[in-house]
């Protein structure tokens, strides 16, 4: 008789420390030399084992809220009709033909 759970707890696959923003891993040369620390939370404490789920985890590859706020550009009307946005080289007038960049570094 053999047992099949759907969705149940996997024995094997790649860490969550590997993407973390929290993890401090060191890696010798072989396979088993291999330390991960976790910083999320004080004091930082050594994991000795891959990590499924974790509740401080957070993506390295994905920026945070505030690094895209960082560099992100604010554009804004000129004058009571002016739309704000992008528009291609094309639908520039003649009169247009210069654009204005104001960079604020106050933010």
């Amino acid at each position: 008789m053999s047992t099949n759970v759907k969705n149940g707890t996997p024995l094997h696959g790649p860490s969550l420390c590997d993407t973390c923003t929290n993890a401090h891993i060191e890696r010798g040369y072989r396979a088993s030399e291999q330390l991960v620390f976790c910083t999320a939370h004080e004091p930082v404490h050594q994991v000795p084992f891959a990590v499924y789920e974790c509740t401080g985890y957070r993506d390295k590859t994905r920026a945070s809220l505030w690094e895209m706020e960082k560099i992100a550009w604010t554009i804004a009307p000129q004058g009571p009709k002016g739309k704000a946005g992008f528009i291609s080289c094309g639908k520039l007038h003649k009169d247009e033909a210069e654009v204005e960049l104001i960079l604020d570094h106050e933010k």
